[in-house]
């Protein structure tokens, strides 16, 4: 019974049955209550930011794929075979010890 009382005493349940109607998915809804305006304005946007993101990752996946490809005909730079003796000594890369 309180449960009654309290639901009576809330303007919520006015605004909605005077509010308009709207649909989605085919589905119809209520647009009156400022929740339900809140939630569908909240999903909108989300959806928004969805899209744009979306939008922006394949932007940057094909950036990406151009980038790698154009490193693919790139021409390589060649370094001399291991087995190759260029007249160098091997240990000039490494400094001695000090005493």
């Amino acid at each position: 019974m309180s449960r009654i009382r309290m639901c009576r005493s809330r303007k919520g349940p006015n605004e909605l049955l005077e509010s308009g109607r709207g649909t989605h998915k085919g589905r119809v809804y209520g647009l009156g209550s400022r929740n339900e305006r809140r939630l569908q304005s909240g999903l909108e946007e989300s959806e928004r930011r969805r899209v744009a993101e979306q939008q922006s990752m394949s932007a940057t996946i094909q950036e990406i794929k151009e980038q790698v490809l154009n490193l693919a005909h790139r021409p390589t730079t060649s370094f001399p075979a291991e087995d190759t003796d260029d007249g160098s000594d091997e240990n000039d890369d490494f400094v001695d010890r000090t005493p």
